[in-house]
């Protein structure tokens, strides 16, 4: 990440926590806050294009809360192609979901779990929505089933040894986080 960007990702956070003070909002909230911000549905392939731009704001979120962060940032994504930009971008929504598997922003296991609903999304939080939930289920069943096949076979490819080896970017992306903020 080049200075300019780190700076503009520090920006960006710092002024997520000042609308947070302001408008009373709860941690959960600045992940929807920060899609809708980021990627409005004006700017319909932005969301593909622009995400690795973005993409350690939304890191950095969900660090911040650990590891109830990622359920946070499911119910942000299920808002934002259901409940906000429904019309123009749910028909997206797989190719963004697709794009944050391949590039392990999300586990394939955790994504699958939710799609059983063996892992529930965090029900205190404000943006907690069943039907919601249910409808982006619904909307891209093709892919959750296509994910649990690949994630089968790729689980057949593979011995546990190799894959305890591997390190997700998210836990790396984690440890290079916490690394530059001891730094610091």
């Amino acid at each position: 990440m080049s200075a300019e960007e780190h700076q503009e990702k520090e920006f960006m956070l710092e002024t997520l926590t000042q609308q947070k003070i302001k408008y009373s909002l709860t941690s959960d909230w600045l992940h929807f806050v920060a899609l809708c911000g980021v990627f409005p549905a004006s700017t319909k392939a932005g969301i593909f294009k622009n995400w690795g731009k973005y993409e350690d704001l939304f890191i950095a979120l969900v660090q911040e809360e650990g590891k109830i962060g990622v359920q946070h940032f499911m119910q942000a994504i299920v808002l934002y192609f259901i409940k906000k930009y429904n019309k123009e971008m749910s028909k997206y929504a797989s190719t963004f979901m697709k794009k944050l598997v391949d590039e392990k922003v999300l586990r394939a296991s955790f994504l699958i779990s939710w799609y059983d609903k063996v892992e529930r999304l965090d029900k205190d939080s404000m943006m907690y929505d069943k039907k919601s939930e249910r409808k982006f289920r619904e909307l891209n069943e093709p892919f959750f089933e296509w994910l649990r096949k690949e994630n089968e076979q790729s689980g057949d490819d593979s011995s546990d040894s190799e894959e305890e080896k591997k390190e997700t970017v998210e836990e790396v992306k984690t440890t290079t986080v916490e690394e530059e903020t001891k730094a610091k």
